[in-house]
């Protein structure tokens, strides 16, 4: 097997990993889906807008309660229309394979509940593989689609907060379920990518904390949230991240930022998040971050930068998350930019140059 370079993505050295398979693209600069999957979005329009402002990969969630709410095999109706779009604008996929539906969940009535075991959840990427990945069915089904398979999964999302997984501490279990979710994603697709849920706060330390589990040689790439309010500390949790490989003895392990934002729900008589903003404020921060991290990737091993998220309602003042989107989608269905818009627009499409 050939040797891997420094921050390179080489599957975590297993002697199963496929070394013919085809060199894929190296995409830098992503979005998370947001609110691009709700009923009524313009999914196809909004996709081909990203590919125009040169958003190469897509972060989107592949909710396993929705797709197999019963042990009858999974539906593939929700994520087969996000597939063909991605397909048609040639961005990459990276699903988030989030959510245990009742029957599979280790607390049935939790609707944050881990898996009970891994078998299911197994499966589950087995046969998401199997349709979205190489020789998948969907390309089968689909011949008049660009073949663009699916060569990334990502292993749930943020498992130290209680909303995504009821039971804490959750390290040894979400490992073990990793370990499994490795197992099978390989079975089907020996060169895809295996990447680590993204943890958010003191990220660095949840690094040092799964690989304590026993997680070290389980992930593919590593995957942080640096969520903060001022720019520069962005930087700096990258760069403790990094550290807290390199003291776990894993040192070239790839970083993804699967998460980066701005809040811009900042509004009078309320008391804001910690990343949370105006709306002018948002795209000056992302004016400066998003370059600040690109001048950096390599020496800090960062592989992909995701902004969460394209598009937001803008609605829900509850949740901060509700506007951090680039563009907000009406209630009837149309779309408007923010100014964060055409400050990402500038910086992704500047990487298209030579």
């Amino acid at each position: 097997m050939a040797a891997c370079l420094a921050f390179t993505a080489c599957g975590g050295g297993d002697s199963s990993d496929d070394d013919n398979a085809p060199a894929r693209p190296q995409p830098l600069l992503g979005v998370t889906s947001g609110a691009l999957l709700d009923q009524g979005a313009p999914l196809a329009a909004e996709v081909r807008a990203m590919q125009a402002s040169g958003v190469t990969t897509l972060r989107a969630p592949f909710y396993w309660h929705r797709a197999q709410p019963t042990e009858a095999p999974p539906s593939f109706e929700a994520t087969d229309p996000l597939v063909a779009a991605a397909a048609r604008a040639r961005i990459e996929l990276l699903p988030i394979v989030v959510g245990s539906p009742a029957w599979a969940a280790e607390h049935p009535k939790l609707p944050n509940s881990p898996p009970a075991g891994t078998d299911a959840y197994a499966s589950f990427l087995r046969a998401l593989v199997g349709r979205y990945g190489p020789d998948g069915s969907f390309w089968t089904e689909h011949p008049d689609l660009p073949e663009q398979p699916i060569r990334a999964w990502q292993i749930w999302n943020e498992p130290d907060h209680l909303h995504y997984w009821s039971d804490q501490p959750y390290a040894r279990d979400y490992v073990r379920l990793a370990r499994a979710a490795r197992v099978a994603i390989k079975d089907e697709d020996p060169g895809a990518l295996v990447v680590m849920a993204g943890f958010a706060d003191r990220s660095w330390e949840s690094i040092a904390t799964v690989y304590r589990a026993g997680g070290k040689g389980v992930f593919d790439v590593v995957a942080i949230h640096p969520y903060t309010y001022e720019v520069r500390n962005v930087l700096r949790i990258v760069e403790l991240a990094r550290k807290a490989l390199r003291d776990d003895g894993d040192a070239e392990r790839p970083l993804w930022l699967t998460e980066v934002t701005w809040s811009s729900g900042k509004r009078p008589g309320r008391e804001p998040a910690p990343f949370e903003t105006t709306p002018a404020d948002q795209a000056a921060r992302l004016a400066q971050a998003l370059p600040l991290l690109i001048r950096e990737r390599r020496k800090l091993g960062i592989e992909r930068i995701f902004w969460e998220n394209w598009i937001s309602t803008d609605s829900n003042h509850a949740n901060p998350f509700d506007f951090s989107g680039l563009r907000v989608l009406g209630p009837d269905g149309s779309v408007t930019e923010k100014p964060a818009f055409a400050q990402f627009k500038r910086v992704a499409l500047a990487q298209r140059e030579p």
